[in-house]
């Protein structure tokens, strides 16, 4: 089978003859129809494999979709040809976290993608019970993007929003679009914060009732105004990039909460002083919960969350390398996720 394989630092390759799985006992065969790249791939193409201790060879792609083409022994609660979104981690269900329903800091977890082989591949095998149905209107180029979902699910709930909340979201890439719609389904008026015009575009597109580009607005002092003079009672940080941490538990109104989804190399030092004074609630928020895929597939589903305006490019899995990674590589490369697969 066709596959796109990180062999280590800067070293990924296409394999045109890549050994075709098998299912074990409870998983499925799934015939993959997309994957798309998301930055963590970028990252582990660039500095190898950070986030796991396996350092493949690897088939990556744990943003993916694809449909039952053959079962496991074992398996009776999927039927092949069922069109899935694969939920890409797999816990242990015995460990302390996973004990305390937080299954997304499972001590054991593996990962589809990561730990795991991938979905930028022709094939892949995953447990059937981490295969979720898509219902008929959730095509399949919509459905790789239930995983950033997933994790704006999550996000949402560490939040904890009310239906009169006002939120902020501090970059506008996928996840920060997709934080956006899930505030705005759960009640909340939702600011978007981006230095890129094409981003709060989008955002407005996609239910912003407010955009600030700080290259030109200082939020410092446009989110009180906007806010009644007090801040937003929620900020969610999905950037990722130096300082938009500090930035979020900075802005948010005292007595809010700032959640931090994005994940920076660099170091940044809070005032806890001042955070403490204003009783500041500063949380991270990593990956998705128990149910958040399901959720997301749902939301997608109803309409709640629309992820057509963040889906840029569809390209076949033997173009994969030169189209997807190295173009997402590119300076002001204007894309948010690029489809890799044969549809």
């Amino acid at each position: 089978m066709q596959a796109i394989v990180l062999h280590g630092k800067q070293d990924l390759r296409f394999n045109p003859n890549h050994r075709t799985p098998k299912p074990g006992p409870g998983e499925v065969l799934l015939r993959i129809t997309y994957s798309s790249i998301c930055q963590t791939d970028i990252e582990m193409w660039q500095h190898g494999m950070i986030f796991t201790k396996n350092h493949g060879p690897r088939i990556l792609g744990h943003e993916a979709a694809g449909i039952i083409e053959a079962l496991g022994k074992g398996v009776s609660s999927i039927q092949v040809g069922t069109r899935v979104a694969i939920e890409n981690v797999r816990t242990c269900g015995a460990c302390f976290f996973c004990r305390k329903d937080t299954s997304q800091l499972c001590d054991n977890g593996r990962n589809f993608g990561f730990t795991d082989d991938g979905g930028l591949a022709e094939y892949g095998v995953w447990p059937a019970d981490l295969c979720i149905p898509l219902p008929a209107n959730v095509t399949n180029e919509e459905a790789p993007l239930a995983e950033p979902t997933s994790v704006a699910v999550h996000a949402v709930e560490n939040a904890n929003i009310t239906t009169d909340s006002s939120a902020a979201i501090i970059g506008c890439g996928v996840v920060g679009l997709a934080t956006l719609q899930v505030l705005r389904n759960a009640g909340a008026t939702v600011i978007a914060i981006d230095p890129r015009e094409q981003s709060l575009a989008i955002a407005k597109q996609v239910g912003a009732t407010e955009v600030l580009n700080p290259t030109k607005t200082d939020p410092a002092l446009a989110l009180p105004e906007i806010t009644n003079g007090h801040g937003p009672d929620v900020i969610i940080e999905t950037a990722g990039a130096p300082g938009t941490a500090l930035n979020a538990a900075q802005w948010v109104r005292k007595g809010g909460r700032a959640v931090i989804v994005g994940f920076s190399h660099q170091d940044q030092t809070l005032n806890f002083g001042r955070a403490h004074q204003g009783e500041k609630t500063v949380i991270a928020s990593s990956a998705t919960s128990t149910g958040g895929y399901r959720k997301a597939v749902d939301l997608i589903a109803k309409g709640a969350v629309n992820v057509k305006p963040l889906i840029s490019d569809l390209v076949p899995l033997n173009r994969g390398i030169e189209d997807g990674f190295e173009r997402m590589l590119r300076p002001n490369k204007n894309v948010y996720r690029i489809l890799v697969g044969n549809g």
